[in-house]
């Protein structure tokens, strides 16, 4: 089973873009979580806060799944995305292989 559930915040506003028939929202989502050292939560020390690390994961939207985010939501609003992992694989200018991994979004929520 390939589902993929997010919680987080854009990066940047989303980027829209029309491909033939199909209209696609283009979304950067940055998620946290907490720093691990030694099997513990890494904490401030001088707050005690636990200190977290940003991942950020590439969303792809089509149609109408990324119409309201693409009109009403900016960088720094939160949004939760529910999808799956889609890999792809394509060959650069210099002939190399190249790898690339981004959430196809079936559900996009605002919080």
């Amino acid at each position: 089973m390939n589902n993929v559930n997010l919680v987080g915040r854009l990066a940047r506003d989303p980027i829209a873009r029309d491909s033939r028939n199909t209209k696609v929202t283009e979304m950067v989502l940055v998620t946290e979580r907490p720093r691990i050292r030694d099997n513990k939560v890494e904490k401030d020390p001088e707050t005690g806060y636990p200190l977290k690390d940003a991942e950020f994961h590439k969303i792809t939207a089509f149609n109408g799944t990324g119409m309201g985010a693409r009109q009403h939501k900016k960088k720094g609003d939160q949004l939760a995305v529910s999808g799956r992992i889609h890999y792809t694989k394509w060959t650069d200018q210099d002939g190399n292989d190249r790898y690339g991994c981004e959430i196809i979004a079936d559900n996009v929520e605002f919080i």
